[in-house]
């Protein structure tokens, strides 16, 4: 597993390690799962997005490819 280092405000900083805290684990662990958790959302978010661009076009005809393509980073 690979170490990394981050930079954050001490106020965010608290607010993890009182999660940890609570949660009975390590900060690490708890980092892990906050980033874990909002990439999986993402992903569901994306994916919703391009069913409802191919839909959308499925509809209309053509541009479906062009719409997927627009909305990638």
């Amino acid at each position: 597993m690979a170490k990394v280092m981050v930079s954050m405000p001490d106020d965010l900083l608290s607010e993890v390690d009182a999660e940890a805290i609570r949660l009975g684990t390590s900060r690490s662990a708890v980092l892990r799962a906050f980033a874990d958790n909002a990439l999986r959302q993402r992903r569901a978010d994306r994916a919703a997005e391009m069913d409802v661009l191919l839909r959308r076009d499925a509809h209309h005809g053509g541009e479906a490819a062009d719409r997927v393509k627009s909305t990638r980073p």
